[in-house]
């Protein structure tokens, strides 16, 4: 046996104190199997190995982030090995990094290759077959049912009863899906890295965006009610969605928890902010928190205060591009209002 199961590490994370933890990040070497199957099924699901290929040794890799509700990683166990899980539970996603995979779920096959991906629901099974001349190597991703069952309600602006179904291939080769891709693995990469991303600030409406666009991407029993525009929404909810906004902008925001506490449909919202705001609820928020940036710069003391650290203060982790907004927006660069203050 080489290195075991190595515990969760904590990114950094500087918004930790707002009261949404941080991301945390898991690395898995094995070549003992019991040892890799139950450090992997920890993480994602509980399952087992049903055939190890041969080859020069089996090992098990494993590198992956947990930030709230959402858990990410790639797995890779070596050579040609097939895998069985019983039971699914929330909603999981495998992408191939390599070669190409056999789903079998509920009685459908699905051949996966790169490009695109399968999708599992709670309590439904998964075997995953790899060809001989494959390993099984994916980007694999879970989302708890809460969170699936908060954005399909949300959608749709109405109480959901049944949880969605989701299931069989995904084609990630349309523009769409070519998006939420990119959208998936470079949150992943970020989280994985402790940049920006990993910070609760943005984790939030991250694992948000990335649940809608599942839903978005792929057929359940809500799809076709999805399609259907959404309801023109009155001005006043999208005035107290700015006020609520602007008070709470040091908090994690996304426009799920906007929408419920203003009292609309999150479609809603976003058609409200498009047509009275010309901008989106998440660009308004990213707007608001420079406004306060732009606050604290000039109230900020020169000898002691720092531009990157007020700017990680409302969330900006990329000093140039926070700097190129800033100068956008107020003209000047964030260290001249700096000194300036």
């Amino acid at each position: 046996m080489a290195d075991h199961w190595m515990g969760p590490e904590k990114t950094a994370s500087s918004a930790a104190g707002r009261g949404a933890p941080p991301c945390t990040s898991i690395n898995l070497h094995s070549e003992d199997v019991e040892e890799a199957v139950a450090g992997v099924g920890e993480v994602f699901h509980p399952h087992e190995l049903t055939r190890v290929g041969a080859g020069s040794g089996f090992h098990a890799d494993l590198k992956a982030v947990v930030a709230g509700s959402m858990v990410s990683g790639q797995l890779r166990y070596n050579n040609n090995t097939d895998l069985y899980c019983p039971a699914i539970d929330g909603y999981h996603v495998n992408i191939p990094m390599s070669g190409r995979l056999l789903s079998e779920s509920g009685g459908e096959e699905t051949a996966v290759e790169q490009g695109n991906a399968v999708v599992y629901s709670t309590g439904s099974d998964a075997r995953v077959l790899t060809p001989r001349t494959s390993q099984l190597h994916v980007f694999a991703m879970k989302l708890d049912r809460s969170t699936m069952q908060t954005a399909i309600q949300d959608l749709l602006d109405r109480p959901v009863s049944r949880p969605v179904q989701l299931h069989g291939g995904l084609d990630l080769t349309t523009v769409n899906g070519r998006a939420w891709r990119r959208l998936v693995l470079d949150t992943y990469r970020s989280q994985i890295e402790g940049t920006f991303m990993a910070n609760p600030l943005l984790a939030a409406p991250l694992t948000y965006s990335i649940a809608v666009g599942l839903l978005n991407l792929t057929e359940h029993q809500y799809a076709e009610e999805l399609t259907r525009p959404a309801m023109r929404t009155a001005p006043a909810p999208i005035n107290e969605a700015v006020e609520y906004i602007t008070a709470h902008a040091a908090t994690p925001l996304s426009p799920e928890l906007i929408a419920r506490e203003v009292g609309v449909g999150v479609r809603a919202l976003q058609r409200g902010f498009r047509e009275y705001l010309d901008t989106t609820p998440i660009e308004f928020i990213r707007n608001a928190r420079m406004k306060r940036a732009h606050e604290d710069l000039m109230a900020a003391d020169a000898e002691t205060d720092t531009v990157s650290g007020i700017a990680s203060r409302w969330g900006f982790y990329h000093y140039g591009r926070f700097s190129q907004e800033y100068r956008r927006i107020y003209g000047v660069s964030p260290s001249h209002t700096l000194r300036s203050a």
